[in-house]
């Protein structure tokens, strides 16, 4: 009521302003909330990021060992919390301890393969090598001074300094012709070598007398002919070598397997380099990765007790929250099922049965650190294209050219072909049961790229995560044909 007694005049409302038929401060509302969610998701990303592998392969576990869990619930009649608890006693009693002390000594042996490279283990295992492959060459040192010298007369020296050059390279073609052998075919060569050589130094002398000369075509043609005969000496250095110590194969194999101290050295150090952060980190890398490791156990534990016990629960949640369809969560979770128990568990028993078939053969033919050529078989087990074959052909060759015992190469190479690296094909037809692999082609890249991004881990994350973007991507195409299909049936009158 207004003053006086009389009423105030009713105002028309106005149309509240709208998107769509939509309110303008709905979507106001939903647009400031799909913001805070996003950021509030990247938050959430970065703190879990560190756990995704102890969850992943908590998830991994509880979808394999599934049946067991089914089984010990059954009698314990029922009761899911002691059914859990068990389950995940047994899981860490038949995987995780087994799994932890392999690695350990694995660790210990790859320290100990570390330490005797950088104790002169590989200039050992080479010496032995270059011995049974007739590869010996004595000289190697004058071959590569040899070298030296020639290169370093490639531009014009001062004639002082280019004579001394070319003069240490007829000596040293002199002491390794009269060292090596003088008979055929070499001697034409050899005599050949020295010519090319005092010609060359003749031309260096020329070229060094017309640095002065105030005739630019001379120099210039000086220059041409100096720059041909070191064309001509190093052809003609190839040619003699070649020809001094067998062929053309032969004399590279021997220049390749005889380094110098300081090639051999680099070598090492070279190695250690690759190794040392992998195998043997320093003191302060090796305490933070036990305590990442020890923190990941603990997480992986944790996370399988509730898997188990809330694992329902979880899923009921985290479907209610999604905004997925029900059918395309379901279809999710039933794909993850699959491949967990097809790809993953193939790949795993697979690569397990290669590397214990293969740690018996090494074992049997006395090779050393038995656990830690098991763990690297297994491991590339899993790499597609790659293989066990990558570790034991290796050996087979260590076991011929180094430990000079050619039947057990043969009996080991024969071994792998026929058992270690052929039982992953019974073995997968057998679990996955008719099921679609991956194209090998896919597969490589997959590993390859899961690895890079995930670590070692990403050996099973890489096919996974191909294997749900191909599903997704059939929701995908599911849901667009749908929405398709259904405007055509309304315009055609199939749909009142």
């Amino acid at each position: 009521m207004a003053k006086n007694g009389k009423k105030s005049p009713v105002l028309p409302q106005l149309p509240a302003a709208s998107i769509g038929g939509v309110a303008i401060a709905r979507v106001l509302s939903i647009a400031m909330l799909v913001v805070a969610i996003v950021v509030i998701g990247v938050l959430f990303y970065q703190v879990m990021a560190s756990f995704f592998v102890p969850l992943f392969l908590a998830a991994l576990l509880v979808v394999i060992f599934r049946p067991a869990y089914q089984w010990i619930l059954h009698r314990v009649q029922g009761r899911h919390r002691v059914a859990s608890a068990l389950t995940t006693l047994f899981i860490l009693l038949l995987v995780l301890l087994p799994a932890g002390l392999i690695l350990s000594v694995a660790i210990a042996q790859g320290t100990l393969f570390v330490r005797q490279i950088g104790d002169g283990g590989l200039a050992e295992s080479l010496g032995r090598v270059r011995k049974g492959l007739a590869l010996e060459l004595p000289s190697s040192d004058s071959f590569r001074q040899l070298d030296d010298d020639i290169a370093a007369v490639a531009q014009p020296l001062p004639q002082a300094v280019a004579k001394v050059r070319i003069e240490d390279a007829e000596a040293i073609v002199r002491y390794l012709h009269s060292e090596i052998g003088s008979e055929e075919p070499s001697e034409e060569s050899f005599a050949d070598l020295l010519e090319q050589l005092a010609e060359l130094s003749a031309a260096g002398g020329a070229l060094a007398d017309l640095s002065a000369s105030d005739d630019p075509i001379a120099r210039e043609q000086a220059r041409k002919k100096y720059d041909l005969l070191y064309v001509e000496v190093k052809q003609a250095k190839r040619t003699w070598t070649q020809l001094l110590l067998g062929n053309s194969l032969t004399s590279q194999l021997k220049l390749l397997a005889n380094p110098s101290d300081v090639e051999l050295q680099a070598m090492v150090d070279g190695a250690q380099s690759f190794l040392q952060p992998r195998v043997l980190p320093l003191t302060q890398v090796a305490g933070e990765f036990v305590l990442q490791m020890l923190v990941g156990i603990v997480i992986l534990v944790i996370a399988l007790y509730f898997f188990f016990a809330d694992g329902n629960s979880m899923v009921q949640t985290m479907m209610r929250l999604s905004p997925l369809d029900d059918e395309y969560e379901r279809r999710l979770l039933l794909q993850f099922d699959q491949t967990s128990r097809a790809v993953v568990l193939a790949s795993v028993l697979s690569a397990l049965a290669q590397g214990v078939l293969a740690a018996i053969a090494f074992w049997l033919f006395g090779l050393p650190s038995i656990v830690l050529l098991f763990m690297a078989t297994t491991f590339m087990s899993l790499v597609p294209f790659l293989g066990a074959a990558s570790v034991w052909v290796p050996c087979a060759i260590y076991l011929g050219a180094v430990e000079h015992r050619p039947y057990a190469a043969l009996v080991l190479a024969i071994f792998g072909v026929t058992v270690i690296s052929s039982i992953d094909n019974v073995i997968k037809v057998y679990v996955l049961q008719g099921r679609s692999q991956i194209h090998p082609l896919l597969a490589l890249l997959s590993v390859l790229g899961g690895i890079q991004v995930f670590g070692p881990i990403g050996i099973l994350v890489g096919p996974m995560v191909v294997v749900f973007l191909q599903t997704l991507l059939e929701i995908l195409n599911h849901e667009l044909e749908g929405r398709q299909t259904t405007p055509a049936a309304e315009a055609s009158g199939l749909v009142e």
